[in-house]
């Protein structure tokens, strides 16, 4: 039997005043924990157990949704295993989980605040790394990153918290080949006078150091990091929806009528057409408004499919007059959730535009 363990019983203290953070809802509308499993090779696993506490079920209907999301019809591996209370420690949460649910064979343990892409595994000891210096994407908090000592045969020699040790970093999912072995190290580092949270680096540290494990490192080929509130924030501005007026923005303002008009010519302003193509590249939502009808989008639609975007909606026939956009806001979408950027007609685009 081979195991993917999520565990999602913590207390989300970096999440203040919000639903568990796994419950929060990603740009594209599916649960963090939904994302945060994506990126693995599910197709290898007979079980799916998802981890979490009674009382997140009670305030916030954790096992209903979570029932909906992953249910039978979807996908028939997935267990909702629920904890009576709170655990000290995501070791204890995965040493409850084997015990209860009787979890035999090799496992994996995978964090559900982060989206880690990864093919797959060759041996059932490994540790999912990246290498800082080659990835293609800033990784932020990197002292907070527990850090990988790994040799020339790609053997992890040892792993360190909150130390920068190496130019690997570990990126939360950890393979075991034996349950017992697990259960066996837990407890011995709890009998030894473990103090505060042991963390599962912790626990391969001491199969590494007892020489009864030898774990391999695996390069993750991608990774985006929710640990914070902050990683969090990064992420939907990222994938924010822009409303992007067409003419005086992204064509020189031209009119219905005269002699050059919307149906001969097409006056790109290919500046403004780059910063959009970046915004887009890098996650954005695009919804094009104009007070163009619908006819009068043809040699613009095949533009920007030539550039590489994608729309996601026009609205044509838009007044010619103010823009007005409402949205609520909440601490899970804070104040402001709706902002305004004006620019003047055929003006640059590039110097009002934060990412």
């Amino acid at each position: 039997m081979s195991t993917l363990i999520i565990p999602c019983a913590g207390r989300s203290t970096r999440f203040p005043d919000m639903r568990p953070k796994w419950m929060l809802t990603h740009p594209d509308g599916k649960l963090m924990v939904e994302k945060a499993i994506e990126g693995m090779p599910l197709e290898t696993f007979d079980r799916i157990i998802i981890t979490i506490v009674r009382e997140h079920s009670i305030k916030y209907e954790a096992k209903i949704v979570l029932e909906q999301v992953f249910g039978a019809s979807v996908n028939p591996a997935v267990e909702i295993f629920e904890l009576e209370d709170f655990t000290s420690c995501q070791a204890e949460t995965v040493h409850k989980t084997i015990v209860e649910k009787k979890v035999t064979g090799n496992f994996v343990v995978k964090d559900s605040d982060n989206q880690v892409q990864v093919g797959g595994f060759t041996h059932p000891e490994f540790i999912v790394g990246l290498n800082v210096n080659t990835f293609d994407a800033e990784v932020y908090r990197l002292k907070s990153k527990s850090f990988l000592m790994v040799n020339d045969q790609g053997v992890v020699v040892d792993i360190i918290e909150k130390k920068i040790r190496s130019e690997h970093i570990c990126l939360g999912v950890y393979g075991f080949d034996r349950t017992e072995k697990f259960i066996h190290a837990y407890e011995s580092l709890l009998q030894n006078g473990a103090r505060g949270e042991i963390y599962l680096s912790h626990i391969i540290s001491y199969l590494i150091g007892t020489k009864q494990s030898v774990y391999s490192y695996v390069e993750a080929t991608g990774f985006e990091d929710w640990g914070t509130l902050q990683d969090w924030r990064v992420t939907q501005r990222r994938h924010a929806t822009y409303f992007v007026d067409i003419d005086g923005v992204l064509l020189k303002n031209k009119g219905k009528y005269g002699t050059e008009n919307w149906s001969n010519t097409l006056p790109v302003i290919e500046e403004n057409l780059g910063v959009l193509k970046q915004l887009y590249d890098d996650g954005a939502q695009i919804v094009f408004t104009t007070c163009r009808a619908e006819k009068d989008l043809e040699g613009f639609k095949k533009m920007i499919e030539e550039r590489g975007i994608v729309a996601h909606s026009f609205v044509t026939q838009c007044n010619h007059a103010p823009r007005i956009m409402i949205n609520d806001f909440a601490p899970s979408n804070p104040y402001p959730s709706t902002t305004a950027i004006n620019i003047p007609r055929d003006g640059s685009l590039k110097i009002y535009i934060q990412k």
